[in-house]
């Protein structure tokens, strides 16, 4: 038993005739019955009944036939498998982020991404910097974005971005009227915060301290979306990235520059290279297109 000897049958059983078999697979249609015959001893199986001219499948050959389609089946999957892994890598993209990122700029840009790989699946998991890193050298997830790499070796290391950080005002406050802010217009000032232990909290509070100036710790929270949303509810003025702060702009929110600029950088962790796939390739590149244009 052969595939040629399958793919006859099946075309035969399929549309009814050998002469109709011979003409989709290029062949004569003696080729097809010596095919079909063949298939017939090798199997000890009784296809076909011949009625003159026709072929009426006896009742091995329909649970043959339901077995090779089976068969076919799976073959097909192969082929859709194959055709992804070919042009988008596996089909599916995990993707690990920091809340600053995966709350607020992925979700559009999985949008757009997707919007022309219909047949993509895309699994965002959001998690601090550490966890995405692990997720990372474990290999469940395809790239990570973070803004602290760790420990990371730098040959998998990616800048892809360093925005400077805006100053979140409440809209009703004094300093919404300003332009800019700095250092100094903060003394004394109610400020929403990052918890301790974040490296960018560490990175605002050491540059405050070389400023001279001292806050009024108000309150903090694990996330900058969350001390976004406590600014509009007028709870004190916050330090964001501007893709973060930007999405609050419905709320009673004022985003102004702060000078000087303290940047925030965020970072592609990438696994070994040689289990980079060319669609978390480009899914980076969308992202940094994103970047790029998201003022």
């Amino acid at each position: 038993m052969n595939l040629r000897q399958i793919e006859a049958f099946r075309s035969v059983m399929r549309l009814g005739s050998m002469t109709a078999a011979a003409e989709v697979l290029y062949t004569s249609q003696p080729n097809v019955s010596r095919l079909i015959a063949q298939l017939e001893l090798s199997t000890g199986l009784t296809l076909f009944k011949r009625a003159g001219v026709r072929l009426i499948p006896t009742q091995e050959g329909q649970a043959f036939f339901h077995e090779v389609e089976r068969a076919y089946v799976g073959l097909d999957s192969l082929k859709h498998s194959a055709k992804n892994i070919r042009n988008l890598g596996t089909g599916r993209l995990r993707v690990a982020a920091v809340p600053s990122t995966g709350l607020s700029l992925l979700p559009a840009v999985i949008k757009h991404f997707t919007s022309t790989r219909p047949e993509l699946t895309v699994s965002l998991h959001v998690n601090s910097s550490p966890t995405v890193e692990q997720w990372v050298k474990s290999q469940f997830c395809d790239i990570g974005i973070v803004v602290h790499p760790g420990d990371v070796n730098s040959q998998h290391v990616e800048l892809l971005a360093e925005r400077a950080a805006v100053c979140v005002l409440p809209g009703a406050h004094p300093l919404a009227e300003r332009a800019q802010i700095t250092f100094e217009d903060l003394e004394g000032q109610p400020f929403v915060s990052l918890c301790h232990g974040d490296g960018t909290r560490a990175q605002v509070d050491g540059l405050f301290e070389q400023a001279g100036v001292e806050r009024v710790m108000a309150v903090e929270a694990q996330y900058s979306a969350i001390n976004c949303e406590m600014v509009a509810l007028g709870m004190g003025i916050t330090l964001a990235h501007p893709l973060v702060a930007k999405d609050y702009l419905h709320r009673q929110i004022v985003i102004r520059p702060f000078i000087p600029d303290i940047l925030f950088p965020t970072y592609v962790i990438w696994p070994a290279a040689q289990t980079r796939t060319r669609l978390a390739e480009e899914f980076v590149d969308t992202l940094k297109a994103y970047y790029r244009d998201g003022d």
